[in-house]
């Protein structure tokens, strides 16, 4: 089993505990009555994306509360990860663990949820083309509150063909002069200036440095070279 399956497979385990709730009330302005009958329908890994997407918008906001957004919780941040929903977008879906206050919940369901999410981040700088792309999945990552120091300094190796090629569509494509594109960036946040600090105050470019020094392969040392002038903003 690879790490980003056993990751899942420990999320609806540390969640199975909670119990399903019988209604999930929502604003009558919002949502009609009965309307979460078919998300409660059966096991909540077997509810469909499709199903599941418009209580993955309102939830915590307009249809339910923490208890209700545990109990779907695995199968929600599992959609939101493989970009199953049209609507609502996964920096959506992931910022709901932030109004959760997930990071106060027992241990158990936060280590389950902070090794979800480190996975996730490896699945995807494995894996290029990806989706969600990694823009995607690092603004939604700094939704949740999470410290993204771990995920910058593991991307910084560029040490395989899909992390050098993740990197080179960040920089040319979520990056204008010296700010980060996606309308999703809180740039008020630490993450994002975590980020930020990364990309525009030397360890990106260092990385980048370094990568290129040691790469055998020329379409690589193309992506390397494309991506260091725009690490190098003007001020």
């Amino acid at each position: 089993m690879s790490g980003w399956d056993a990751a899942k497979r420990r999320l609806y385990e540390a969640f199975g505990h909670v119990a399903r709730p019988e209604r999930v009330i929502g604003c009558p302005h919002c949502v009609d009555p009965g309307e979460e009958l078919c998300i409660l329908a059966g096991p909540v890994r077997s509810v469909e994306a499709e199903s599941l997407a418009r209580y993955a918008a309102k939830a915590l906001t307009t249809w339910g509360g923490v208890t209700e957004f545990r109990y779907f919780l695995p199968r929600l941040l599992e959609c939101a990860a493989e970009d199953a929903f049209t609507y609502p977008d996964p920096e959506i879906v992931f910022g709901k663990l932030a109004s959760g206050d997930w990071q106060t919940w027992p241990i158990d369901e936060r280590d389950a949820i902070a090794g979800f999410l480190r996975e996730w981040w490896h699945e995807t700088l494995r894996n290029y083309p990806a989706r969600p792309p990694i823009d995607t999945v690092l603004c939604a990552l700094a939704a949740t509150g999470m410290d993204l120091a771990t995920c910058l300094s593991t991307w910084s190796n560029l040490d395989t063909d899909p992390a050098i090629q993740h990197l080179h569509d960040f920089v040319l494509t979520g990056m204008s002069g010296n700010r980060m594109t996606n309308a999703f960036w809180n740039r008020q946040s630490p993450a994002y200036q975590q980020v930020h600090t990364w990309l525009t105050g030397g360890p990106a470019a260092a990385a980048v440095e370094a990568a290129f020094a040691r790469q055998p392969h020329e379409p690589n040392l193309e992506l390397l070279a494309a991506i260091e002038p725009a690490l190098h903003p003007p001020r």
